[in-house]
């Protein structure tokens, strides 16, 4: 049996774009060994398609943007890193609502606030729990540029932050 390739495409291949959107699992491989997909992708989730619905959006009603310009920049995030995604289910956008642009299923350094990420549930709308991504009491320049990446247990109630204040780097 061998390797056939069934198609090129480039960057800003339209069909490619609804292979990514529609079969998005396909292209990654996230499951956990409990046999449950916790991860939510556009091609599962009505809530993470909404989110790259308005993503995609975003880039083409900006100034250069456009129908080409979007597609783009979606498709690059292909290939990607099956380890780059969290299978937790504390990030299952069908059970938790929060704010996509501090926290996300993609495991990458996100802008710092310094109020708590606020997870609501789904069903009722009530706060389960936060997340303070910052430095607690810790006073910090407006001009630092301050990221954090958030790596969660695929099962458990566990995460560790990684934190980037300008180069120096902080792991609680």
């Amino acid at each position: 049996m061998g390797i056939y390739v069934l198609a090129v495409y480039d960057n800003a291949s339209e069909e490619l774009l609804y292979l990514f959107e529609n079969f998005c699992d396909h292209f990654r491989n996230a499951k956990s060994n409990s046999g449950f997909q916790y991860t939510a992708s556009p091609s599962n989730n009505m809530y993470a398609k909404l989110i790259q619905q308005r993503f995609q959006q975003t880039i083409m009603n900006a100034k250069g943007g456009g129908k080409v310009e979007a597609t783009k920049r979606i498709l690059a995030q292909l290939p990607i890193s099956s380890q780059s995604f969290s299978s937790s289910p504390y990030l299952d956008l069908s059970l938790y609502s929060y704010d996509d642009k501090l926290v996300s299923v993609m495991e990458r350094p996100k802008a710092c606030t310094e109020y708590p990420i606020r997870f609501f549930a789904r069903d009722s709308g009530f706060l389960k729990f936060r997340i303070f991504p910052g430095l607690q009491g810790k006073y910090l320049q407006p001009s630092s540029r301050h990221l954090v990446a958030f790596t969660f247990h695929p099962t458990d109630p566990f995460a560790i932050s990684v934190q980037r204040i300008n180069t120096d780097y902080i792991v609680f």
